[in-house]
């Protein structure tokens, strides 16, 4: 079996889970975009707890920055470091 077929049907197969959330990533990007940010937190939320890294990354990006959702560094992944 050819490396390049190899490839392709590992491509397909890991694209496959994306394919099935499409729609809703792509309808949480327009509510975000639009300032829907509750309909955005409704779609991204059931996503980002199945794993999905692009809901996970927007809803860390959601509360990193307090659209829709209180501003909590803790909820979104980050740790606050201070120099002095």
């Amino acid at each position: 079996m050819s490396k390049l077929f190899v490839l392709i049907v590992f491509g397909i197969m890991l694209s496959v889970p994306q394919v099935a959330s499409a729609g809703s990533l792509e309808d949480a990007f327009a509510a975000a975009n639009r300032g829907d940010f509750a309909t955005a937190l409704r779609l991204w939320g059931p996503l980002a707890q199945q794993g999905d890294a692009s809901a996970q990354s927007n809803l860390g990006y959601m509360y990193e920055n307090g659209h829709g959702v209180p501003q909590d560094y803790a909820a979104c992944g980050h740790s606050v470091v201070h120099y002095e």
